[in-house]
């Protein structure tokens, strides 16, 4: 429809171009006018059933416990029924593919992190792309990572963990859950440090906590809502916050920017938003964008990302597609030159 209300006049019509051109008119006004109507009325019905928000991960992550919050403050302050489901695996890739094979129809949206990303670029025949297989709808919080230690190391500040790891190379251990954003972090910071530190891969963040806590593990980047509890209660302790800016619920707890000083060096945080199948129609992101945004400023909505230690960070589709696109640039760089494209 676009096409016909903005496309030239007809050259076809020769002499006759009165008439003809007032019969073009009144066919264009007419497909306009239709069009119009369709599109509204299509937005009028849209949502007129469930939205699915797929998360990739366990039950009790941050990207679950976030999308239940979001799920729900919609469907009690709109009335439209939006519910959460788990598809866990792989990396977040079971749930991530479920989505971008799904109807692009707006009623399936993925909670997308980092990884959306970051996968792609670390693989030499990429399982789907970031880019062209989904329609960036809203993004909306972030949250930072803490480098975590072990009690029982000697050291209490990254800058001391990076004059101990210099001095014992390869004697300290960080755990992950493979390609991520922790993992990203972590190989970024042992690049610009010059530090030797062994990545120990885990199943889950939980496991890795434990191993943490007893003293099997040196390090590990653990988003901050995970961390807080087992730092308040001294079981692990924390060397700095990976990110550029302090958290009002780390305390003092400065970051690895201000401990370090190394130009050039700007740790991402592990931040959140809803993504669509690609080609999902402008109308639908645009209802879905709105719902999502006014969620996240609902105060029930608000307290709930303090817990999580998450910062509010609306952003909206065409910022978002320069977010994801940015990300997946820097990690294709990384990975590179890392080795990591397998």
């Amino acid at each position: 429809s676009s096409d016909v209300c903005s496309s030239d006049l007809p050259l076809q019509c020769g002499r006759g171009l009165g008439p003809c051109l007032r019969r073009w008119l009144r066919w264009s006004l007419t497909l306009c006018v239709l069009a119009s109507g369709v599109q509204t009325a299509w937005a009028d019905k849209f949502p007129a059933k469930p939205i699915k928000i797929v998360v990739p991960y366990t039950p009790g992550t941050g990207s679950d416990v976030l999308a239940r919050t979001i799920a729900q403050s919609i469907t009690e302050r709109t009335g439209y029924t939006v519910v959460v489901e788990n598809k866990e695996g792989a990396g977040s890739l079971i749930g991530t593919l479920q989505v971008a094979r799904a109807p692009a129809d707006g009623y399936t949206l993925l909670m997308a992190a980092n990884t959306l990303a970051i996968l792609p670029s670390q693989a030499a025949k990429p399982p789907f792309d970031a880019i062209r297989d989904f329609q960036p709808v809203i993004k909306v919080a972030t949250i930072p990572f803490v480098l975590a230690a072990t009690p029982s190391l000697k050291f209490n500040g990254v800058k001391d963990m990076v004059a101990y790891a210099k001095a014992n190379p390869g004697k300290l251990s960080y755990g992950t859950s493979g390609p991520g954003p922790a993992q990203n972090q972590m190989e970024l910071l042992k690049q610009v440090a010059g530090i030797d530190i062994m990545e120990t891969p885990y199943k889950s963040t939980a496991q890795a906590m434990t191993d943490l806590m007893s003293g099997q593990l040196s390090l590990f980047p653990s988003v901050l809502s995970v961390a807080l509890p087992h730092i308040q209660s001294g079981r692990i302790k924390a060397l700095a916050l990976v990110d550029v800016k302090r958290s009002p619920q780390a305390g003092d707890l400065p970051t690895v920017v201000e401990e370090l000083n190394i130009p050039n060096y700007t740790p991402t945080p592990v931040w959140y938003g809803f993504v669509a199948p690609a080609k999902t129609p402008p109308e639908a992101t645009q209802v879905l964008s709105e719902l999502i945004g006014n969620a996240m400023n609902t105060p029930e909505v608000k307290t709930r990302l303090l817990t999580l230690g998450a910062q509010v960070t609306l952003a909206d589709s065409a910022r978002f597609a320069a977010d994801i696109k940015a990300e997946f640039d820097s990690s294709s760089e990384l990975a590179k030159r890392l080795g990591l494209v397998k």
